[in-house]
């Protein structure tokens, strides 16, 4: 009974705080690193050696080996409940101007915004690239599409609604800072299960 109950409650802790983890939504007024993706849709069938879309070991940490009609998706991006005014991408490539689309929850949608960009001249050369946005608030799945192909993403970013870096996060208690709080006090309730449950025990074998 004893080993029962302890493995019930440690079991109950580690699930409060995996879903603490998977519920944290990712910041969009900071910058958005390639390595914060929840899912990269490749497609493998362009290079010789089997390389597709993929975080690239370098001092960049960039998203490369991209090509027409891949897509990076960020899970749980809270705009806040004032949204987002300006998206913001850092782009390299020596080849063509191409353009980006960002949708929000479906990757077949329709864009919130596209970005036009120009040559850097070189891979690891990056410049950033910017569109306007219009009726983007709350917690969403970002999905950002490369209408176009190769070039490498080293970040990206949004400006709130109203100028500045911050924004308030929306009225939802499952992403975000709210999210994490709520999922912080679980974890505690269930640190509080596992003593009461040991008292218990204790007593009963006295």
């Amino acid at each position: 009974m004893k080993k029962s109950l302890l493995v019930l409650s440690m079991a109950l802790v580690f699930f409060v705080c995996g879903a603490s983890l998977a519920f944290a939504a990712v910041d969009p007024y900071g910058t958005i690193l390639p390595s914060d993706n929840s899912e990269l849709n490749s497609d493998s069938g362009k290079f010789g050696d089997g390389s597709s879309l993929r975080i690239e070991e370098n001092e960049n940490k960039n998203l490369g080996y991209i090509v027409k009609g891949n897509y990076a998706k960020f899970s749980a991006v809270d705009f806040g409940a004032d949204g987002a005014a300006k998206v913001k991408i850092e782009v390299a490539t020596p080849n063509a101007a191409g353009s980006i689309a960002f949708l929000a929850d479906d990757p077949k949608g329709t864009p919130f915004a596209t970005v036009n960009y120009e040559p850097s001249g070189d891979w690891q050369k990056y410049q950033w690239f910017e569109a306007p946005v219009t009726g983007l608030t709350g917690a969403h799945d970002l999905y950002v599409v490369f209408t176009d192909g190769d070039i490498n993403v080293r970040g990206i970013s949004f400006e709130a609604a109203g100028g500045g870096g911050e924004a308030e996060p929306a009225a939802n208690p499952a992403t975000g800072d709210n999210g994490i709080m709520l999922y912080a006090i679980l974890a505690v309730a269930a640190a509080g299960a596992i003593v009461l449950s040991r008292k218990s025990l204790a007593r009963r074998q006295h």
